[in-house]
Order: C-alpha cells, then structure tokens, then sequence
C-alpha cells in the first residue's frame, strides 16, 4: 500500500524552494536542480528533503510541470508561485517576496502572543486558586458559621468557585480572541454565517491578514508581467487556502468588465481606509505598484489591529486577576474574621 506523503514544513518549504530558485537561476534545469539538492540532503542525513526532492525530480524526468510535482509536498500558494515563476524567470523574486512577507506576518504574530503569555497563566492560576480556596478551605471554614452571617465576599466566593462561573469566564475570554482573530479552518468563509458575522466586525484580524496575502500575491504575480486575470486564475487553479471563496468573485467582476481595483477586490477582505486608498491610486501607476503600496498599508493596519486586541485581552486578563484575588483574599479573609468572632461569642 502507498504510503500517505505528508508535506514539509513551512520553513522548509520556503528554504528549498529558494535553493532550487537559485540553482535554476545558475542555468541548471528543474531536474538538474532536483539531482543535486537530493545528493546534499542525502549527504547530511536529511530524508525528508530527500524524499522529496527525489520525488520531484522524477515528476519532472516524466514530463509534469514543476508546479505540479511540487503539490503532495508544498502548499499549493508555493505551487501557484513557481508555476509563474518558471513561465516569468522571476521565481527567486517570487520566492523571495514570500519569503519577507511570511517573516513580516509571523513576526507580528509572535509579538501578540509573547506579551499574552504571563497574564494569561497568571489567569490560570487565580483561577485554580479561587477554586481551591472556595470548595476545599472555605467549606471548612463555613462549618462553624450560621450561614445567616457568612459575609458578602464570603458567599461571593462559594458561589463563583462552586457553579459554572470560572469556567464561562474563561470560555468568554478565549471566545474574544476566537471572534476578533477567526483561524482558519475554523472559520471558512464559504459559509454565509461566517461572512454575517464579519460583515458586521467579526474575524478583524484574519481579514486583514488575508486582504494583505490576497495584496501580495496579486502584487508579485503582476510584477512577474502577469496580467490579473491570468493572476486570479493562477490562485484559484492552485488554491489559496482561506482566500479559495473569494477568487470565483473577484474573477466574475472582472469577466463582466470591471477594471477598477477597488471595485474588483471589495470582497469583505480589506478595510474601508484600505478601499479608499486603492481608490486614490495614481492614474499613471502600474496595477502591481497601487497595490504594493496598499498591500503596505495593510500590512501595517493588521499590526495595529493585533496590538489593539493585545491591549484589550492584557487589560481584560488584569482585571479578571485583580477580581479573582479580591474575591479570593476578601472572602477567605472575611470569614476567618466571621469565624474568629463566633469563637469569641
């Protein structure tokens, strides 16, 4: 039986790709390329590099387009990239342009969570500590007390350690992150129940993120000396992932003759500053160039959206602490105080 391929990972990916773009731009073939990256990955141990490697170049001793060989090990974008890019003789440019956009996107990614990452295990824990004090101390406490003259706090804490409450605290929490970042596959947006929910602000951060890949990928296509028809085809040929729903759109509004940028690419993915800039593109600029520098501006617009959200869940994650604790501390502490007075009595 034959065995299932599994793809590489995305860093490697991109690492051999640029190396068989670098080698192709040397003046070997694609299966000259292939030859000599499988003897260095065998050389250094690396079998999955090799495997692929190897299997690629025998796709392509047998007549299959590089790009098409390419599909049981790389994401399909990176197969749509190197099917232009062989056509254009642009492909290290490609390669390279991806490159820097994925670096620009993990890197603010990376900046969101690593500040998240103590107040949300600080989160955990008074949530851990609020239980244990509400179900395994203050029972014990409470014994000696008529439940008449329990403090305030004291029943606030009983009744938030002992129900549902912790946990639809913490199911609220991630909930924000889940609606304002909208992962995909978890949200498709071939479903119109996703696209309501973002038409009215839901999944900012995934449609800013995906309006700058959809940028991109137009920008370095058109730059190769692509026409955007062709551009879209090629997206939608190879599949873009969590852009798949909206290229049948895009390629319909052009096929009906529209040729203004910000009326082909309104598709929900870009902001409104983002649409009036493409409005405001120089008449005497290339199609890639407007879009370049828009793809920019959102760029930055999904930085400063996730720094938002950063913000918003950092202040959220200190409030819910300092509540924890006050009712922790506060309800402990006034019914020690109950406690010691009814011994007094």
């Amino acid at each position: 039986m034959q065995r299932l391929k599994r793809p590489l990972g995305r860093g490697s990916q991109l690492a051999l790709l640029e190396d068989i773009a670098l080698a192709v731009g040397d003046g070997l073939s694609a299966a000259q390329a292939c030859q000599e990256l499988r003897q260095h990955a065998e050389q250094q141990g690396l079998k999955r590099e090799s495997e692929a490697v190897g299997a690629m170049q025998g796709a392509v001793y047998q007549g299959v387009p590089m790009a098409n060989a390419m599909r049981d090990w790389f994401a399909n974008d990176l197969c749509m990239l190197v099917s232009i890019g062989e056509r254009s003789g642009l492909l290290d440019q490609l390669i390279a342009a991806q490159r820097l956009f994925e670096q620009q996107r993990a890197a603010a990614i990376q900046g969101f969570w690593r500040p998240l990452i103590y107040p949300l295990l600080m989160v955990l824990i008074t949530m851990f500590a609020c239980f244990g004090v509400g179900q395994k101390v203050m029972p014990k406490l409470a014994a000696g007390v008529a439940e008449i003259h329990w403090p305030f706090l004291s029943q606030q804490l009983l009744m938030v350690s002992s129900g549902p409450w912790l946990g639809l605290l913490a199911a609220l929490l991630l909930l924000t992150i889940f609606v304002c970042w909208g992962p995909y596959p978890a949200i498709d947006f071939r479903f119109s129940c996703w696209r309501w929910l973002a038409g009215r602000g839901a999944f900012v951060i995934r449609r800013y993120f995906d309006g700058v890949l959809l940028l991109q990928s137009l920008t370095v296509l058109l730059r190769a000396g692509t026409r955007l028809d062709r551009a879209l085809q090629a997206m939608q040929e190879f599949g873009s992932g969590s852009l798949a729903y909206a290229l049948p759109e895009l390629r319909q509004r052009l096929a009906r003759g529209e040729r203004r940028l910000v009326a082909i690419l309104d598709c929900g993915l870009l902001s409104p500053r983002m649409l009036f800039r493409l409005s405001n593109g120089s008449r005497n600029a290339t199609e890639h160039g407007t879009l370049q520098r828009v793809a920019n501006y959102a760029a930055a617009d999904a930085v400063a959206a996730l720094q938002r959200l950063r913000v918003v869940i950092q202040v959220s994650c200190y409030a819910l602490i300092l509540w924890l604790l006050l009712l922790t501390v506060g309800g402990m502490g006034a019914m020690l105080m109950a406690v010691t007075q009814q011994h007094v009595r």
